[in-house]
């Protein structure tokens, strides 16, 4: 690194974190920069991140442009809907690793679709179905938000899902109940049952009918 080249690896700002000194442009020192929010590798300058940085700008490698722009830009005219508070939450707790939320869910890699980086196209796939006092559900726990994984779920429903994400010890290794289903072929409140029971593998995962012997 050039003497004069100020030091700053490390240094986040948004999205974006400096790791590695590349050189001088010829004025100003480059660096490449990681996106966490969508793992691209890209160039800046070490004074563009410094202004961003002292600004408060929110900035990403541009992969979060369609949901920034259209979050301040937006003609929807829904900011103050429930709906419009529910793909917040969604977007930012998948994108801002300074999030309350993020470990568990940008922090494990769950993404947010890149359609529903926009609220007008998530609303136009969630909103014909949407009612007062429902809230986002993902089908499938490990994975992320998109429209082949959501619905629109009660209160009870929402709890319903989240005991079905308990893990379990199984032949295949250590794995939420709902993968246990579908990789045996067992209903979800089936196992939990024969877990309440204290039913121990093999019998665990043998599908209703068959034999089910817990010895």
């Amino acid at each position: 690194m050039h003497h004069r080249a100020r030091d700053i690896r490390g240094l986040t700002v948004g999205f974006l974190r400096a790791t590695t000194y590349l050189g001088s442009n010829g004025k100003k020192s480059v660096w490449n920069v990681d996106c966490t929010a969508c793992g691209a590798t890209v160039r800046r300058e070490a004074t563009e991140l410094l202004k961003q940085k002292k600004n408060g700008v929110w900035a990403s490698c541009g992969c979060q442009r369609g949901a920034t722009v259209g979050a301040k830009q937006s003609t929807h005219q829904m900011s103050r809907h429930p709906g419009y508070a529910v793909w917040r939450g969604m977007v930012s707790r998948c994108t801002r690793p300074t999030h309350p939320a993020w470990e568990n869910y940008g922090g494990r890699g769950l993404r947010v679709c890149e359609s529903w980086l926009r609220f007008e196209n998530f609303w136009r796939d969630m909103g014909p179905h949407y009612r007062p006092g429902l809230s986002l559900e993902r089908a499938d726990n490990e994975q992320g938000y998109c429209p082949q994984n959501c619905r629109w779920a009660t209160p009870t429903e929402q709890a319903n899902n989240r005991r079905n994400s308990v893990r379990v010890e199984t032949p295949e290794g250590m794995i939420t109940l709902a993968q246990a289903a579908r990789i045996f072929g067992v209903k979800r409140s089936t196992l939990a049952y024969r877990l309440a029971q204290g039913w121990a593998a093999p019998a665990l995962f043998r599908p209703a009918g068959s034999n089910t012997s817990t010895t």
